[in-house]
């Protein structure tokens, strides 16, 4: 049985892209959920859960691609090439950047309105 802990931020539904280091190399994979804390995401290859890295992801506002710099994220959980991140360090700029996307992605998703009971 895998350790989990309870997550501090609901995730939403996301679909981004993303760079990150392991191993010496560029990797990159998929976000598929997100919130202002962390993320799932499927990666090229395996990432060991305790792996660090900085990680540039990819975020669409309209049609302009934004890159947002996380200065350090982890791996909290791993399963093959998906796995489980946290983001622990990041600047202000970003973490603001990312904040109102999740928020745009939260206002979008009809099942965030059935988790929160805001559906009129």
């Amino acid at each position: 049985m895998k350790p989990f802990t309870v997550r501090k931020k609901l995730r939403t539904s996301a679909r981004c892209q993303l760079c990150y280091f392991c191993e010496g190399s560029l990797t990159t994979g998929i976000v598929w959920d997100l919130s202002e804390g962390g993320w799932r995401a499927a990666g090229e290859r395996p990432i060991p859960a305790g792996t660090e890295s900085t990680v540039y992801m990819t975020i669409l506002e309209g049609d302009q691609p934004h890159n947002i710099l996380i200065d350090a994220a982890v791996v909290r959980w791993s399963d093959g090439q998906v796995a489980g991140w946290e983001i622990l360090r990041m600047d202000e700029t970003n973490r603001s950047r990312l904040t109102h996307f999740v928020e745009k992605l939260r206002s979008a998703s009809p099942t965030e309105e059935l988790l929160t009971g805001s559906l009129s």
